[in-house]
Order: structure tokens, then sequence, then C-alpha cells
């Protein structure tokens, strides 16, 4: 079994997406404002929802978050000097961890979700 969705809440979409497309550089397949952006994740997909609308969904199960919400994308160890210098250019704030099998950094997004980028050993995957 695999993770192969996994969302966060923002009310601001068009930032959300200037964010995960824009910076990260995730592809947006599916634009849907006021509601929804998905974007393409390696195996997966990342979802960002409005909660004002997917808390009130009459289809789904109603589901939102308040307050900040975690995600980790997976990158290259050797990586994470190029993205902490990409995110601080983009005006974003980094944080740095360290871990008994590595480093990992933390960013914000525009509503406040800690992201993370890490290499997969961190959890002994590799």
């Amino acid at each position: 079994m695999e993770v192969l969705e996994t969302a966060v809440y923002a009310e601001d979409l068009e930032k959300a997406r200037a964010f995960y497309e824009g910076v990260l550089g995730l592809p947006c397949f599916q634009y849907q404002p006021p509601r929804h952006a998905f974007f393409r994740a390696g195996q997966g997909v990342f979802l960002v929802f409005n909660p004002e609308h997917t808390e009130k969904d009459q289809a789904l199960p109603p589901h939102g978050a308040k307050g900040s919400v975690h995600v980790a994308f997976q990158v290259e160890e050797e990586e994470l000097p190029r993205w902490a210098e990409k995110l601080q250019e983009a005006g974003f704030p980094v944080w740095w961890a360290d871990w008994p099998r590595g480093k990992s950094l933390y960013t914000r997004d525009p509503a406040g979700n800690l992201v993370e980028l890490a290499p997969a050993r961190i959890w002994g995957l590799e």
C-alpha cells in the first residue's frame, strides 16, 4: 500500500497554485477555483482544497482543516541547498532539521501549512 493522495487546505487557491506549481514545480492538472487545485507529485497526487467549500460538500463527506497541517515531499539530500536558495529567493523562510539519518528543510506555504522537503533516507526508505 502507498499513499495515493494527500491534501492541505488553503482559502487563496491562486497563492497556493503559485507556490506549489511556480516555486516547487508540481504540475497543476486540475484548477477549479474557488474549490480546489490538484497537482502531480511523483506517483501520487497532492490536493489543495478551499475548506470553505469542502466543509459544505454535498457529494462527498465534508472535510477540512483549521490551522497548519504538514506535508513532506521527497527530494535528494544533495538538492536541499538549491531548494533552500530557491525558496528564500521567492520570499519563503527556511528552517533546517538534522535527523539521525540526514537533513530536511521546512518552509510554510502561503496558507501557513508546514511544507518539508526531505530525502527518503530520513525514514530509512532508501
